[in-house]
C-alpha cells in the first residue's frame, strides 16, 4: 500500500511542477538605482549653547527602489552629508518619488527615516528624524531641503537642524533618464524600458 502510494506521489510531482513551470508569472527584475552627490548647507541647534551652528557640507546617496516605469516609485536610501568642522549625519530612509523623477526629468521625491549623528556629546542629538524633500529637474539637477528633528532614542537633547543640498544624481542622468531631453542625447535603452504611457510627452 505505501509503495502504491509512492509510486502515484511520484507520478504526480512532475506533473505538478510542470504545470507550476509553465503558468508561472514571468519575472520582473527591473528596478530604479539613485546615486547623487553634490554639497550645500546646514544649520543645527547646540543644545548646550542654544545657538544654531552654522557650516557648509557635502552628501552622497545611493538606493534602489521598485519599477520606472511607474507612477509612483517606492526606494530605500542611504545618505551621508558630512558638515564641515561638525562632523557626519549617516541616514537610512524611505523615499516616495514621482515616476518623471524617476525616469530623470521633472518630479519631486520625498524621503524619511532615522538617522545618527557622529558629532558633538549629544548636544545636537544622535538620534534624529530626518526628512527631505527633493525637487528633481532633467540631466539628474536636484534641490533638496531637509530637517532633523526629535530624537529615537537614547538620553541625548532632541536633534533640530536643516539642511539645503544641490546634488546631480549621475544615475538619473544617465541609465534611467528618458523623455524629453534625448532630444540632445539619446538614451535608446533607458533602465527598465521606455515609458509609454497616456500623453507621455506631457507626463515626464
Amino acid at each position: 500500500m505505501a509503495s502504491r502510494s509512492a509510486l502515484v506521489a511520484a507520478l504526480i510531482a512532475p506533473i505538478v511542477g510542470a504545470a507550476c513551470i509553465l503558468h508561472a508569472a514571468p519575472a520582473r527584475a527591473d528596478v530604479t538605482s539613485f546615486f547623487s552627490t553634490g554639497g550645500g548647507y546646514g544649520a543645527h541647534r547646540n543644545d548646550s549653547t542654544k545657538k544654531y551652528e552654522q557650516a557648509g557640507g557635502m552628501s552622497f546617496a545611493m538606493g534602489v527602489g521598485t519599477a520606472p516605469l511607474r507612477k509612483v516609485v517606492l526606494a530605500g536610501m542611504f545618505r551621508s552629508t558630512t558638515f564641515f568642522v561638525l562632523g557626519t549625519d549617516l541616514n537610512l530612509s524611505a523615499r516616495l518619488a514621482t515616476g518623471g523623477f524617476a525616469r530623470g526629468q521633472w518630479g519631486v521625491a520625498l524621503d524619511v527615516g532615522p538617522g545618527w549623528r557622529s558629532f558633538g556629546h549629544g548636544e545636537y542629538g544622535k538620534w534624529p528624524l530626518s526628512g527631505m524633500l527633493i525637487a528633481g529637474a532633467p540631466w539628474g539637477v536636484q534641490l533638496g531641503v531637509g530637517a532633523q528633528v526629535l530624537k529615537l532614542g537614547g538620553n541625548d537633547a532632541s536633534a533640530i537642524g536643516m539642511t539645503a543640498l544641490l546634488e546631480v544624481d549621475l544615475l538619473r542622468l544617465t541609465v534611467m533618464r528618458q523623455g524629453a531631453t534625448d532630444k540632445w542625447w539619446p538614451n535608446p535603452s533607458p533602465a527598465g524600458g521606455k515609458y509609454v504611457g497616456k500623453l507621455a510627452g506631457l507626463l515626464w
